[in-house]
């Protein structure tokens, strides 16, 4: 069916209501990365959210725990990731020293650490449209309850998960799989809360989580599929797949899933939200009526925002390959180890794909990966890297995209000093720089 047309007049000319050295679009864990290290870099740094807090898919998302990117046991995301998990721990929303949290106190300490650093938060603004000129990013317009507003920055940084700074300003961008075109799936996380109503007659105390894993996990698989077959549960996932929230008693579950959708389409994403949300309605009523641990179980929380694996890549002056990552290649401008598994959910639907590294290997993110090779003065922050689909898919987990977006912001405020664009700065002194931190 064809569109008709509508024709808009706006202003040709808009109030610069805000400027800075740095502005980062987006509040998620890249962008929290990249905002308090470029402003603890010395750099006037505004941060744009669209929601009105930060955390991106830790908090709108609700994705947890925070997947593991480790060497020897120990973490490869030291910086501002670990002070952001720390802090999450002194509003006891943390599970231990685990990677387990509080969506509530992940807010509260993403917000610590930004004001602290002297950035200044502009909430519920979305960028609307991008000026270029000479490849670069001559001013931005962002919408808002407020309507139309422009600023204007020296360096910019795309922390949107999705690449949408990057494309409005022309970049080139792939998208999904490069045999398919399609993306990873999207998955709405949501949680349970156990009732002791379910807790065994001979279990007088303990963790009903642990509980539930030890004594019903194979039943509920088993409860699942056979749901799924008879078409009670229309989700593609092969198994249930949960963890323990902060609470003793809440099962996290990132198991639905929502296939062939595009989070860059308006209409694709509020689809894929409807569907996911009837993927909850029945997994819940399958479970509390056929699982005994879920008897009684009451919905603790639904993610606010469907959680997104992947979408657009944007094309940068350097490109890692699943080759290279299996590698274990390294680099001098290297500002990144990754160690998690390449981690494919099947964007046609049913199954997972894991490929460990060996013990004593990892991957590198060069620098060049961060810089589209189409803007000077715009650096990626966020999943949206120059890297393969499958390669994506091991970056694309959290405390590597905070270490990232700790990369690109570290970089942006070296080039304020020096009177230079980010593409500009040296990849190996933004390496020794973040050594230093």
């Amino acid at each position: 069916m064809s569109e008709s047309t509508f024709s808009v007049h706006f202003p040709t000319e808009l109030p610069v209501k805000h400027t800075a050295d740095v502005i980062v679009i987006g509040g998620g864990p890249g962008g929290i990365g990249a905002a308090v290290s470029a402003a603890r870099g010395g750099a006037d740094v505004l941060l744009v959210e669209h929601y009105g807090f930060l955390g991106g898919m830790a908090t709108a998302g609700e994705v947890n725990p925070f997947m593991p990117n480790h060497h020897d046991g120990k973490s490869l995301d030291t910086g501002i990731f670990t002070e952001w998990l720390d802090r999450m721990g002194t509003y006891g929303g943390r599970l231990g020293d685990s990677r387990v949290f509080d969506p509530g106190a992940a807010r509260l300490a993403a917000e610590d650490l930004c004001v602290e650093a002297g950035v200044r938060l502009l909430y519920h603004h979305r960028v609307a449209h991008v000026e270029t000129a000479d490849k670069k990013i001559t001013g931005i317009v962002l919408h808002s309850k407020s309507g139309l507003t422009a600023a204007k920055a020296k360096q910019y940084i795309d922390s949107t998960g999705d690449g949408d700074l990057a494309a409005l300003a022309g970049c080139e961008f792939k998208f999904g799989s490069e045999d398919t075109g399609f993306a990873q799936p999207m998955t709405m996380c949501f949680k349970l809360k156990l009732s002791e109503s379910a807790r065994p007659a001979d279990v007088t105390n303990g963790d009903l989580f642990q509980n539930m894993m030890k004594d019903q996990y194979d039943l509920i698989q088993e409860v699942y599929k056979k749901a799924q077959a008879d078409g009670r549960i229309e989700c593609p996932r092969e198994n249930v797949l949960m963890f323990r929230g902060v609470d003793r008693d809440v099962v996290h579950f990132n198991t639905t899933r929502v296939i062939k959708h595009d989070a860059t389409n308006g209409d694709s994403l509020s689809e894929a939200e409807v569907l996911a949300r009837k993927q909850i309605r029945q997994i819940v009523k399958v479970l509390s009526e056929e699982v005994p641990a879920f008897k009684g179980c009451q919905l603790y929380s639904i993610a606010p925002q469907i959680g997104i694996r992947e979408s657009r890549r944007i094309m940068g002056r350097d490109f890692v390959t699943v080759q290279d990552y299996m590698d274990g290649r390294t680099y001098a401008d290297g500002i990144a180890r990754v160690t998690y598994p390449i981690d494919i959910h099947n964007p046609n639907g049913t199954g997972t794909v894991l490929l460990h590294f060996p013990k004593e290997a990892w991957m590198e993110v060069p620098f060049g990966c961060l810089l589209p090779k189409d803007i000077d003065n715009l650096g990626i922050g966020a999943r949206c890297i120059s890297v393969d689909h499958a390669v994506h898919s091991a970056v694309r987990v959290m405390p590597p995209v905070v270490s990232l977006g700790q990369a690109i912001g570290t970089a942006a405020a070296m080039a304020v000093k020096a009177g230079k664009d980010i593409c500009q700065v040296e990849g190996a002194a933004v390496k020794e720089e973040l050594i230093k931190q």
